[in-house]
C-alpha cells in the first residue's frame, strides 16, 4: 500500500514496549495499552488517510468503552477487530500500521482479558478503573488516615482510631490509596466488592468474621 503521509511511528515506541513485556509485568494491562495505542495514535495522526483518522477515533471510543467497563460484548471485539484489520491492510503511515498491528496481537495474545474485560468488567491486573474496584480490610486497617488524605474524590470515610471504609459510588478505582497505606490495608478486586463494613467503627471491632459480613462480638 502507497503511504500518503511520512508520520513515524516513534510516538509509540514506549507503548509497544509495554505491549511486549504484558505477558510478566503486573503493572501493564493488555486491555489499558491497546487504548493507550488508540489514543496516542488518534492525537498524533495527521489526520489525511480516512482509516487513520476516522478508523482511529473508532479504535479508540471502543477500546475506551472496554477500560471503563462499558464494552457491550463479543460483537464489539469483533468489530474491533476488523476496523484493525482494515487499517492494518490499508495503512497511511507507519504510525497507523504500528498502531493497528501492535493492537491486533494484543487481542490475539490476551483474548481471554479482552473478554474478561468486555463480558465480565474485571481487570485481571486490577488497573483499568471501569474493571475492578478498591476496598479495605477493616481487620487490618489501623485507622492512619493517610488514604483519606490522598484520596482527591472524598472516597474515603473513617477518623481517629477508626477503620476506614470506601464509597463506591465516590470511588473512581484510582488505587493511590493502596500505595499509600502503611499497613496493606487497601486492595483491589474484582468489579464485584467483598462484602464488608459500609460506615467506619473502631479499629479492632471487625475480626476474621468480616469476611462472612457480620461484625465479631465481645
Amino acid at each position: 500500500m502507497e503511504r500518503i503521509c511520512e508520520v513515524t511511528d516513534e510516538a509509540l515506541k514506549e507503548l509497544v514496549e509495554a505491549a511486549n513485556r504484558a505477558a510478566e509485568d503486573d503493572t501493564v494491562c493488555p486491555v489499558e495499552v491497546a487504548y493507550k495505542i488508540a489514543e496516542k495514535t488518534l492525537a498524533t495522526t495527521c489526520g489525511k488517510g480516512v482509516m487513520c483518522r476516522d478508523g482511529f477515533r473508532q479504535v479508540y471510543l471502543i477500546t475506551k468503552d472496554f477500560v471503563d467497563g462499558k464494552g457491550k460484548g463479543e460483537e464489539d471485539i469483533d468489530m474491533l477487530k476488523e476496523i484493525l484489520g482494515v487499517i492494518e491492510e490499508t495503512a497511511d503511515c507507519d504510525l497507523s500500521y504500528t498502531a493497528s498491528h501492535t493492537i491486533l496481537e494484543l487481542m490475539t495474545k490476551f483474548s481471554e482479558e479482552f473478554d474478561a474485560h468486555v463480558k465480565r468488567k474485571s481487570c485481571k491486573k486490577l488497573i483499568c478503573a471501569g474493571c475492578h474496584t478498591v476496598h479495605i480490610d477493616a481487620a487490618k486497617c489501623k485507622g492512619e488516615g493517610a488514604c483519606i488524605k490522598v484520596c482527591e474524590f472524598g472516597a474515603i470515610k473513617g477518623g481517629a482510631g477508626m477503620f476506614s471504609v470506601i464509597d463506591q459510588n465516590k470511588c473512581t478505582s484510582c488505587n493511590k490509596c493502596i500505595d499509600v497505606c502503611p499497613n496493606g490495608a487497601i486492595k483491589g478486586a474484582g468489579a464485584v466488592k467483598p462484602q464488608g463494613p459500609t460506615a467506619p467503627a473502631p479499629v479492632g471491632s471487625w475480626g476474621a468474621a468480616a469476611a462472612g459480613g457480620r461484625r465479631r462480638r465481645g
